[in-house]
């Protein structure tokens, strides 16, 4: 009897002990994952052509780790966000397309919205001002419970002020550093405090919470959240857990302010190959853009450092196109507003691609092909891929790339996909709708920049404003810069597509603008010839 009890209790402890070992090897395909998001960073700010040729952006900008980075993974040159912030972030934590999660302009306060006034067409009457709230399912949420730890740095945006969704920590992150309600800093400089002593404008205060040991000192944002990043993976790697990093820099939003150390690359100087003097807001534009990839580049020093660069992969991307509405100036082309992100039309805000097409760019910190996670999600080295992407399909994928168990729950509807096969695979492709809904005034007058939705759906692109009634089709792949105005002579083409976007907007509860005038909802207005 007594033998039988031992070899029970040998049977018991071995059987722990093999599931303990499975757990722990469980545990060892998860990655740790660095979401590195750069804020209204455009797909030519940056020395990395997402196009087939350099243009004259690229010779302009200087970011060296992008170019690392993407040598030692996959860049898409069809990646999405959305017109604007706050809905692009909500989006990545709940893998929602912002036409079913709500929350569809930048948030402020809650119960205000703060859309342009303008136009015949004002905003919803129940978006989502509160923004992205505890209740809601969320993709650090979900990491946590499949054992990682999550941690934020810099700017959150995902919640109204006074909110528990302002709040990093309410939402999913183990640690929050320097995330608020806000959507940009006040100031850059530590000589300023970081906007913490200037004047609140309408009630919403923008200075940089948190960083109060680095005030009056001649330090920058961007190198002060990369400190904390790194301080903060030190204390994640002694965890004994993967981690899941949200690195979202504040830059490279206005206020425009220099980079100092980066300046001297920049001032009194033309634009490479051009007689244009680089004006001296695209000066401190372009000092931004370098010491957000040199922080790029800190980290992926500091995960080497710590042995652990192997089994950490980073997503890099933006939250909406490049800024160029407003503010910025001449460019390497000697033109103005509205063409910074030239080959693209328009800029942050319109319905137009330089509105929403962002940088992409996925790798391993360190290429280990022969580790276990590395073979499980093989990044074939300095690939390009042309599938398009976009902002929600994060959720999914991170969650994918965590090996999660954790359960979504089924009333949580996802519009985006998983797209690991698309960094494994770069030339496949499949044929996706990506669906834009913006029912606001975003802010300038200027090319696609009021409320409107749109899809893109293979080469196509159909646009709806909302404020002129007006149908627009182009072909993207022959007209990646949207001269040529296709509805007129496409009109069977530009109704079924109508039809197709008018159908999936309303599967996902969408909110139409209201008129100013009637108080009426103004919904699509269907193209009939």
């Amino acid at each position: 009897m007594r033998l039988l009890q031992k070899c029970c209790l040998a049977a018991v402890a071995m059987a722990l002990f093999s599931t303990g070992c499975q757990a722990q090897v469980e545990q060892s395909t998860q990655p740790n994952i660095v979401l590195f998001l750069v804020d209204d960073m455009g797909w030519q700010d940056t020395s990395l052509a997402f196009t087939d040729e350099p243009t004259p952006f690229n010779r302009h900008f200087k970011t060296p780790n992008m170019e690392l980075m993407a040598a030692q993974g996959v860049r898409f040159t069809q990646a999405y966000s959305h017109a604007v912030c706050s809905p692009s972030r909500v989006s990545m934590m709940t893998g929602q397309n912002p036409t079913r999660h709500h929350v569809s302009n930048w948030t402020r306060l809650p119960g205000e919205d703060h859309s342009g006034k303008w136009g015949p067409n004002g905003a919803p009457t129940h978006w989502r001002t509160e923004g992205l709230q505890p209740s809601d399912v969320t993709l650090p949420k979900l990491l946590q419970q499949s054992g990682y730890y999550t941690m934020h740095v810099g700017k959150a945006h995902f919640g109204a002020l006074g909110t528990k969704g302002g709040e990093p920590r309410n939402l999913g992150f183990d640690v929050n550093v320097a995330g608020h309600s806000a959507g940009a800093p006040a100031s850059y400089w530590g000589e300023k405090n970081f906007g913490n002593d200037m004047p609140v404008i309408d009630g919403y205060p923008q200075g940089v919470p948190g960083l109060t040991e680095y005030h009056q000192k001649a330090v920058h944002l961007t190198d002060v959240l990369t400190q904390r990043a790194k301080q903060e993976i030190t204390k994640a790697t002694k965890t004994g857990k993967p981690f899941f990093l949200n690195m979202a820099h504040y830059a490279v939003h206005t206020p425009i302010e220099s980079h100092q150390r980066f300046m001297h690359e920049y001032t009194g100087k033309t634009y490479a190959g051009t007689d244009i003097d680089i004006p001296d807001i695209e000066e401190k534009y372009a000092s931004l853009v370098q010491g957000m990839d040199a922080s790029l580049g800190d980290l992926m020093t500091h995960l080497k450092a710590l042995g652990v660069a192997d089994n950490t992969l980073v997503i890099f991307t933006s939250d909406n196109g490049g800024l160029s509405g407003h503010t910025r100036q001449t460019t390497p082309r000697g033109t103005e507003l509205n063409s910074h992100n030239w080959p693209l039309n328009s800029g942050k805000g319109s319905a137009f691609e330089g509105g929403t097409r962002v940088p992409y760019i996925v790798s391993w910190v360190n290429n280990a092909p022969k580790l276990a996670q590395q073979k499980r999600l093989a990044i074939t080295p300095n690939s390009v891929s042309r599938q398009q992407i976009i902002i929600e399909d994060l959720f999914p994928t991170i969650l994918a790339v965590a090996n999660s168990n954790a359960k979504i729950p089924k009333q949580h509807i996802l519009d985006g996909i998983d797209v690991t096969k698309h960094w494994q695979n770069p030339s496949s492709e499949q044929t996706r709708a990506m669906v834009f809904h913006y029912p606001h005034v975003w802010g300038p007058f200027g090319p696609g920049y009021e409320p409107h939705s749109a899809m893109r759906l293979g080469d196509w692109k159909v646009i709806y404003y909302y404020n002129s009634r007006a149908w627009q089709l182009y072909n993207i792949k022959d007209d990646l810069s949207e001269r040529y105005d296709l509805a007129p002579t496409h009109r069977s083409k530009l109704e079924a597509m109508a039809g197709d976007l008018n159908q999936r907007l309303k599967q996902m509860d969408v909110q139409w603008p209201v008129n100013r005038v009637t108080g009426k909802v103004e919904p699509i207005m269907l193209p009939h010839y």
